[in-house]
C-alpha cells in the first residue's frame, strides 16, 4: 500500500454543486484518506464498512458517487453493486480493489460498476474517474429525458457515453500494458497491418473501422495471464499455454457487457482459428471464421515472428514471411496471405 505522502497529490478537481460521495471498505485508513483528500476538494464524504451499513446510509442520504471496494466481510462489493444499481439507480458507481481479478472486474462491470480501479491509486486516477462517472450518470439521465422525437440529440448524447466506456476498457488495456510491455506495440502493428490489408481488399469504411477496434483490442484478454507466464524466458508447459488460450473469450467476456463493442466480439473470440480449422476457441474452419479474424490471424503471427519476446529474439522479416507463405491454406486464408504480402511490401516502401 502507499504510504500518504505518496498517494496525495494536488492535481485541479473541478466538481459540480453538492457532489456527496459515499466511500466503502472495511480498511479505515482507506476511508479516512480518502475522505480527508475530498473534502479539501469540498465534496461531502460519508464513510461505510461494509455493504449493508452502506445501502442502509444510501436510504438515509443522496449520494451522488458510490465508490465500495469488493473484498468485504457480510455483504461484498458486487452484492453491494447488485443492489445500489436496482435501488439507486440516480448514484453513480465505482469499484476499487487490490486485486487485479478479471472475473471481479467483470462481475463489477456486469452488476452496475460504471468504472473500476486498482489499490493502490493516485488521486489523479481518482478524481478523473469520479468525474467521469459523474458525468455518465449525468448523460444517462438526460437521455431517458430525451429519448422522445429527439434522435439526433440521442446520438450525441449516446456518443459521449461509449467514450467514457471505451475510457473504461482503455483503463485496463493499461493495466494489461505494466503487465506486458510487448503489448502495446504489437497491437498497434497488428492495427497497422490490418488497415493495410482491409485497404487493398476495398472493404467499407465501416468494416475498417470494426477491424481497426478489433485490432486493437484483440490481446485485451491477456489481463487476465499473469506476468509469470506472459513474461516467461522458456517454454511454457501444457497448464501455462491453456491458460494463454483462454485470452479470446476472456476478452470477449469483458467487452460482452458494453454495446459498443458487440459487432467486434466475434472477430476478437476467433482470432486464433486456423484456416483447416485446428486453431482456438471454436475449431471452426474456412469462411466460417469471421474475416476480420482472418485479417488479424496473419498480420498477428506476422508481428509476433519479427518482434522481441521473453522466450527468443526477433526473426528476420525474411524468415517470418517464408513461414506465413509455408502455413497459407492451413493457417492462414491464402487470399488474405497474398493481400497481406503485397500490403507489407508497400508499409515498408514507405518506411
Amino acid at each position: 500500500m502507499q504510504s500518504r505522502n505518496s498517494i496525495i497529490e494536488e492535481p485541479e478537481a473541478p466538481w459540480g454543486k453538492d457532489v456527496r460521495l459515499l466511500v466503502v471498505d472495511d480498511e479505515e485508513f482507506i476511508r479516512s484518506i480518502v475522505r480527508e483528500r475530498m473534502e479539501l476538494e469540498g465534496v461531502s464524504v460519508g464513510e461505510a464498512q461494509n455493504g449493508h451499513q452502506a445501502l442502509a446510509m444510501l436510504r438515509d442520504g443522496d449520494y451522488s458517487v458510490l465508490l465500495t471496494d469488493i473484498r468485504m466481510p457480510e455483504m461484498d462489493g458486487v452484492a453491494l453493486l447488485r443492489e445500489a444499481s436496482r435501488l439507486f439507480p440516480g448514484t453513480a458507481r465505482i469499484v476499487m480493489t487490490a486485486n487485479a481479478d478479471l472475473e471481479t472486474a467483470v462481475a463489477a462491470l456486469k452488476n452496475g460498476a460504471y468504472d473500476y480501479i486498482l489499490k493502490p491509486f493516485s488521486f489523479d486516477i481518482l478524481f478523473v474517474t469520479i468525474q467521469n462517472a459523474i458525468r455518465k450518470q449525468a448523460l444517462e439521465r438526460q437521455l431517458q429525458d430525451y429519448q422522445v422525437n429527439l434522435e439526433s440529440r440521442v446520438k450525441e448524447q449516446t456518443d459521449l457515453i461509449n467514450s467514457l466506456y471505451v475510457r473504461s476498457i482503455q483503463s485496463l488495456i493499461k493495466a494489461l500494458e505494466a503487465k506486458d510491455l510487448y503489448t502495446r506495440g504489437h497491437s498497434q502493428r497488428v492495427t497497422l497491418y490490418s488497415m493495410a490489408i482491409s485497404t487493398e481488399m476495398g472493404l467499407s469504411p465501416a468494416h475498417i473501422e470494426d477491424l481497426r477496434r478489433a485490432s486493437i483490442l484483440h490481446d485485451l484478454g491477456k489481463i487476465g495471464v499473469t506476468e509469470t507466464i506472459l513474461n516467461k524466458p522458456g517454454k511454457l508447459t501444457r497448464e501455462e499455454f491453456y491458460e494463454v488460450e483462454k485470452h479470446p473469450e476472456v476478452g470477449t467476456q469483458i467487452l460482452s457487457p458494453i454495446p459498443y463493442f458487440q459487432n467486434i466480439l466475434p472477430a476478437i473470440l476467433h482470432h486464433h482459428e486456423r484456416f483447416d480449422g485446428c486453431g482456438y476457441p471454436g475449431k471452426i474452419a474456412g469462411t466460417e471464421i469471421p474475416l476480420e479474424s482472418r485479417i488479424m490471424a496473419v498480420a498477428d503471427t506476422y508481428d509476433a515472428m519479427t518482434s522481441t519476446r521473453a522466450y527468443r529474439p526477433a526473426l528476420p522479416e525474411e524468415v517470418a514471411t517464408a513461414e506465413i507463405l509455408r502455413c497459407s491454406g492451413t493457417q492462414f486464408d491464402p487470399e488474405i496471405v497474398s493481400v497481406f504480402l503485397f500490403a507489407k511490401d508497400k508499409i515498408e516502401e514507405n518506411g
